[in-house]
């Protein structure tokens, strides 16, 4: 392991006060006494005792230096380099989701570019499912493409950080907000089976490790069982659902690698439980295709919006008759082409929409039958002024 020695005084000086002395708890140092400036911190070695002096003001003509000083001792004491020390100490505010990949024939650090790009917008996919249930307050096996309020707003302050180099790992960072005063147990018996008083973005984090463990062990006993979707039906109660199901399979890639998502708590909530990295085999992924696949043929999307083109239409009788619109479903940028049946007096707004090539709305309950998605009891269904067309 090559042990740079860290000489960057801007990199260190972005070290805040709390970031340092966070993580200095986290692994063991005790606050001794304080002044205006400096805090003093030791550690028990054998038979000696360690100590760093953290200063505690950034405007600080020296600060910088300190914090380098503080650096130098922690990675002796640990055994890391200072880059890493000072990456760790600049993630004790987060908690820290990496995937990594493990890709085929690939130098390390690379991997294809359409799979990089899978695996990105699956991180997101993954993140956005794990969050539903703690912003809507309810486990659904098939999550609604409308969101709850404040997903949105979580979603804008979760962070990508650097790919980590050796398989090819990505990361996302959640922020947490420090814990002032007690500690419960992981995993505590309220709500959803998690910490009660423990903050919505800590809550994400650890539903979703519950989640990707479920599935994980879902999709395990899936390969023994007749029924393979049972463990799925019953996994749900613990975060898992069609949409997490197909987040994680996009982790494989086109070629279907094995992969593995391990979890990194922030320290300002100062845990100590350690979460055990998952790691999924290539026999898994079609399993956790097919379990989205299944739950989505069977568990509806409730109530959603429809807003697209109708590209056919079908009678046979003058009861009604069937159309199909391209279009997208509540906030989803994914075109979709959706199969309805439609009264009559529906049918000709539809005709007539498709002939003045207006944009139509309607709501529904939307299920997948293998590859067709078909709208369920449709309601509201009119055609868009032009003005309302984009």
């Amino acid at each position: 392991m090559i042990k740079a020695h860290v000489m960057d005084a801007a990199a260190l000086a972005a070290r805040t006060p709390a970031e340092l002395s966070s993580y200095l708890r986290a692994n063991g140092w005790q606050l001794t006494r304080r002044t205006e400036t400096v805090a003093f911190w030791t550690l028990p070695v054998e038979d000696d005792e360690l100590e760093i002096m953290q200063p505690l003001d950034p405007g600080l003509r020296d600060y910088a230096l300190r914090v380098g000083d503080a650096v130098v001792v922690l990675a002796a004491v640990e055994d890391r380099s200072e880059l890493e020390i000072l990456r760790r100490i600049s993630e004790s505010t987060w908690d820290v989701h990496a995937v990594s990949l493990f890709p085929p024939e690939e130098p390390p650090g690379m991997i294809a570019i359409e799979d990089g790009v899978t695996a990105y917008e699956s991180l997101r996919s993954l993140i956005n499912a794990a969050a539903y249930p703690i912003f809507a307050r309810q486990q659904r096996a098939v999550q609604p493409a409308r969101k709850p309020q404040g997903l949105a707003d979580f979603m804008r302050s979760v962070r990508i950080g650097v790919p980590v180099q050796g398989s090819y790992v990505l990361t996302a960072h959640t922020p947490v907000p420090p814990r002032l005063s007690g500690q419960p147990t992981l995993f505590d018996d309220a709500g959803f089976g998690l910490p009660e008083d423990e903050p919505l973005e800590r809550q994400v984090s650890l539903l979703m490790y519950r989640a990707v463990r479920a599935a994980y062990d879902a999709a395990d006993a899936a390969l023994l069982t007749a029924d393979g979707l049972e463990p799925f039906n019953e996994a749900v109660s613990r975060g898992v659902s069609a949409n997490l199901c197909e987040a994680l399979a996009g982790f494989g890639g086109s070629e279907g690698h094995p992969f593995q998502l391990a979890v990194s708590l922030a320290a300002t909530r100062h845990e100590v439980a350690t979460l055990s990295p998952v790691r999924f085999r290539r026999d898994h992924l079609p399993v956790l295709k097919e379990a989205a696949a299944e739950l989505r043929a069977l568990t509806p999307e409730e109530d959603v919006a429809v807003i697209g083109e109708v590209v056919r239409l079908h009678r046979e009788d003058q009861t009604g008759g069937e159309i199909t619109v391209i279009g997208r479903v509540e906030d989803s940028e994914v075109l979709r082409r959706i199969w309805m049946n439609l009264s009559i007096s529906d049918y000709q707004e539809a005709t007539t929409a498709h002939q003045k090539m207006r944009q139509v709305t309607v709501r529904g309950s939307l299920v997948r039958r293998g590859t067709r998605y078909f709208l369920a009891s449709p309601t509201g269904f009119r055609v868009l002024p032009e003005s309302d067309a984009d």
